[in-house]
Order: structure tokens, then C-alpha cells, then sequence
């Protein structure tokens, strides 16, 4: 029950951002915390555990869009005014799972995307970085012909978000970022010991393995965005 209070109240504040026009920043320690102070908070801290990663709905429309050198998978869903979803590093699509059909119903086009190298999508050997991951978006967004969208995003999917504001605000409506940090010190240092970031590293291994196409290349893939982390966003 706590959970569906969470996503509600996380659906209620990206709904009431996307209907005012205004971009919404909540930058927090991650997409957890960010969570947890836009419901409010709940005691026992229910964010510090991890629910299942939810499948994605049937969409009306997926495939792969071939732009800057990668494969990019996307998925589409319902009619109305385009909402794009950007998940957070490690990560795939199917973490909006559950955000989808809500949106769906609140008539809302939903578009959801596996970044480079995340879930379904390929990459190449070129360094990671927000500033490319914005231009495979943007790429995106011109091969699916969507001139200007919402766009909901949540930790590397907010700084990318954020990174398409600065310098691209003409393809945004509206934007809601949350567990973005502007530099890396905005990453925690105690991280890596943190019983729940420990799991879901563990997690996004499997779903690697599960949904790559290069499923033997996690650890490469994990050094690759880890290498980019200590560097970006600045």
C-alpha cells in the first residue's frame, strides 16, 4: 500500500508540472529520496528498499531507431500530448512500468527509451557522456518526427533532461527533473556501501544479461558509466 501512495504521489507532482508549463527541479541525494520527499516521506523509510522492476505494458508501437552510430530502442503508448520518460544510469525502460498506464489514462502519448548501452540498446566505444546521451535523445526525437515534448526524467535521465534544456529548450514543453546533481559532488561517497545501491547494482547485472545484446559486457558497460560519474555533469 505504501508503494501505490509513492507512485501516486510521484504521478500527482510530474502531472501537476506537466500541466503548468513550468520546469520542475528536485535535485536529492537519487531518484529514491526524490521520491520519498515528493510523497512526503513515509516512516521506515520504504525507499531504502527495492520492489520489483516492473514489465512494460503491451505499447502500441516499439523498434530500434538507428541514430548516432547506436541502436536506440523505444516503446510508445497511448495518444495525446507526447510525454518522453528518460530512466536513470544503470537502468532501462521497463522501470516506468508501472507510470505508464496512469499517464496512459490521463491522456498522455507516453515514449519510453533505453539509453546507449542500457537495456536494449547498443553502443560503441566512445566515452559516455550527458552531452552525447542528449544528442541520441534528441536524434530520437526527430527519427519518431516529435518536434517538442514533455520530458519526465530521473537521475541520468534528469541531467540528460536538463542538459536538452540548456541547449535545446525549443523541443521541450515542460520538463520534470528529479535526483539530478549539476556536478559530481553531487554523488554520494557512501555509495558504495549502501546495502540498497549494492542491490540494485546487482539487479540492472541481470537485467543486463536478460535484455543486451551484448549481455557478457556488463562490467565494461558498468566502468564506462562509473568513469563518467566521476567526471560529469560539470
Amino acid at each position: 500500500m505504501t508503494r501505490d501512495y509513492q507512485l501516486i504521489g510521484f504521478v500527482t507532482a510530474a502531472r501537476r508540472c506537466l500541466a503548468t508549463g513550468v520546469t520542475c527541479l528536485a535535485l536529492f541525494a537519487g531518484p529514491n529520496a526524490a521520491l520519498a520527499a515528493a510523497t512526503g516521506g513515509a516512516a521506515g523509510e520504504p525507499w531504502q528498499s527495492l520492489p520489483p522492476t516492473p514489465p512494460l505494458p503491451a505499447p502500441a508501437k516499439s523498434g530500434y531507431a538507428p541514430v548516432s552510430g547506436i541502436r536506440m530502442f523505444y516503446a510508445v503508448f497511448g495518444q495525446g500530448s507526447p510525454v518522453l520518460l528518460l530512466h536513470g544510469g544503470l537502468g532501462n525502460s521497463n522501470y516506468w512500468g508501472e507510470v505508464i498506464p496512469i499517464l496512459v489514462r490521463n491522456h498522455y502519448q507516453v515514449i519510453v527509451t533505453d539509453s546507449r548501452g542500457h537495456g536494449r540498446s547498443t553502443r560503441t566505444a566512445e566515452p559516455y557522456s550527458y552531452e552525447l546521451m542528449a544528442s541520441d535523445v534528441l536524434a530520437l526525437l526527430d527519427y519518431l518526427k516529435l518536434t517538442k515534448v514533455n520530458l519526465v526524467g530521473w537521475s541520468d535521465g534528469a541531467i540528460i533532461g536538463l542538459a536538452i534544456a540548456m541547449r535545446h529548450p525549443e523541443r521541450l514543453r515542460r520538463l520534470f527533473a528529479y535526483g539530478a546533481n549539476s556536478d559530481p559532488s553531487g554523488a554520494r561517497p557512501d555509495m558504495e556501501g549502501n546495502a540498497t545501491w549494492t542491490s540494485y547494482i546487482e539487479r540492472t547485472r541481470g537485467e543486463y544479461r536478460q535484455l543486451s545484446p551484448t549481455p557478457q559486457d556488463y562490467e565494461t558497460f558498468l566502468a564506462q558509466i562509473q568513469a563518467m560519474w566521476a567526471q560529469q555533469p560539470n
